[in-house]
């Protein structure tokens, strides 16, 4: 009888350890959900989200886990699901910090903060200078600003983006990203910065420039800034999607015979002017952009470029023609030799190349 009392009183001793190993485990979890909701980071670096319309709440924690704003998407679900706030989220674009907390955040969805957007059309063929202007025509910050965050920044470019890996910082351009900052159409915000801006033309750039061309600029023995110049020339030369590859081979003829390119788009780039005729004096002046004086590429590009002009630079047309004038129609005379071409500028009443 004494011993199965001694196991009788040994039972309460069992189910306290059990509860306190019970409260342990969670007060843990508890410590661990908590911590999982703390703000990522108390640098208060701004993260700017998108979040559309109709966007589910498995999403809007994965969008929000993917900038950084909160440690662990499921758990940031969990959080709003047992706060019963899962349909109350709202769509729009908002500012949030890394400093801010999975209430904050929240609270801030739960108001719908957006930021007012507006579009954008950066058009093929521009240079930064009239890239700028019309940036500061839409209102959205100078001329000054746009240009002089492409100058003092440039490193911060460069270490991000890895085709800009060939740009010399110290070389004389105008600006070290022309030919880079893509033409398309975007959305961005009011308040955006020049950073803004200039990053969403890079990453557009950087989706263009498709992995397979960084080995065909190795296989043509080319640096991406020169296949860059390439297509910024040819980009300026011809409206017509069909002789990108034909004038990109003219230019790759003369200079692999040692020719000079005699490109009046590059005039145009030196005297920021779109005239199409040139005097003797101009076309003798001392700038290492001018095709007229000086022999292969010019230092840098001289405006961006139709995705079709880059696939020309990297596969050009390969033929015999040394020369092409206009031919008034938005198309180009092709010629081998310069009695022919001589012949076409009769033809065609053309007197620039």
């Amino acid at each position: 009888m004494a011993a199965k009392k001694s196991k009788k009183s040994k039972t309460p001793k069992l189910l306290l350890s059990a509860v306190l190993i019970i409260v342990l485990i969670l007060t843990a979890a508890l410590f661990g959900y908590k911590f999982m909701l703390s703000p990522t980071d108390d640098s208060g670096s701004e993260v700017y989200i998108d979040i559309p319309s109709g966007s589910s709440l498995t999403y809007i924690s994965e969008v929000l886990e993917d900038g950084g704003l909160v440690r662990n998407a499921l758990v940031y679900k969990l959080y709003v699901k047992i706060e019963g706030l899962d349909s109350s989220l709202k769509a729009g674009s908002y500012t949030f910090n890394t400093s801010m907390s999975a209430e904050d955040i929240t609270a801030l969805l739960l108001e719908g903060t957006q930021r007012e957007s507006m579009r954008i059309t950066i058009r093929e063929g521009l240079d930064s200078y009239r890239i700028s202007n019309y940036l500061e025509e839409t209102g959205l910050f100078t001329a000054e600003l746009f240009l002089k965050e492409i100058k003092d920044n440039f490193d911060y470019y460069q270490d991000k983006y890895e085709f800009l890996k060939d740009v010399d910082p110290s070389s004389d351009r105008d600006c070290l990203l022309e030919g880079y900052l893509f033409g398309d159409t975007y959305d961005v915000y009011i308040d955006a910065s020049p950073r803004d801006v200039i990053e969403k033309m890079l990453d557009r750039f950087d989706r263009a420039f498709k992995d397979e061309y960084y080995d065909r600029c190795n296989e043509m023995g080319i640096t991406i800034d020169e296949a860059v110049t390439m297509a910024s020339i040819v980009e300026r030369e011809t409206i017509a999607e069909s002789e990108l590859k034909t004038v990109a081979g003219v230019f790759y003829n003369r200079i692999d015979d040692g020719i000079m390119l005699q490109s009046c788009a590059t005039l145009q780039y030196i005297y920021k002017d779109y005239q199409y005729t040139f005097t003797y004096k101009q076309m003798q002046t001392t700038n290492p952009y001018n095709t007229y004086k000086y022999k292969g590429l010019t230092p840098g590009p001289i405006a961006n470029f139709r995705e079709s002009a880059l696939e020309a630079a990297l596969y050009p047309e390969d033929h015999d023609y040394y020369y092409f004038c206009a031919k008034g129609d938005g198309t180009s005379a092709f010629a081998k030799t310069l009695s022919q071409h001589e012949a076409n500028i009769r033809k065609y009443g053309d007197n620039w190349q």
